[in-house]
């Protein structure tokens, strides 16, 4: 996965903000809030190939239980749809 050059990633006390740029503010009229385990992903993404691999590093990172790890698994999938959708990552 690679994290779009359209946006720019912004940390302000303990809130993160993705922000588009070029062309994509055209499009864009503001600012996306990310939460920080969005933002990690958003950090993360060009580290991963794929939706488990995501879960594998962000597991580590908080320390997540099995069953948490199967919750994770599905928020990942969320934020990876959505970042798509929004053309912030690219496979």
């Amino acid at each position: 996965m690679k994290r779009s050059k359209d946006f720019v990633l912004r940390n302000l006390d303990e809130d993160y903000f993705l922000i588009p740029r070029g062309r994509m503010a055209e499009k864009i009229n503001g600012v996306l809030t990310l939460s920080e385990t969005a933002a990690f992903i958003y950090n993360h993404i060009e580290e991963t190939e794929n939706i488990e691999d995501m879960v594998r590093l962000l597991s580590a990172h908080y320390h997540a239980t099995e069953e948490e790890q199967k919750e994770m698994n599905e928020d990942v999938k969320e934020m990876f749809h959505f970042f798509q959708e929004h053309k912030i990552i690219m496979p």
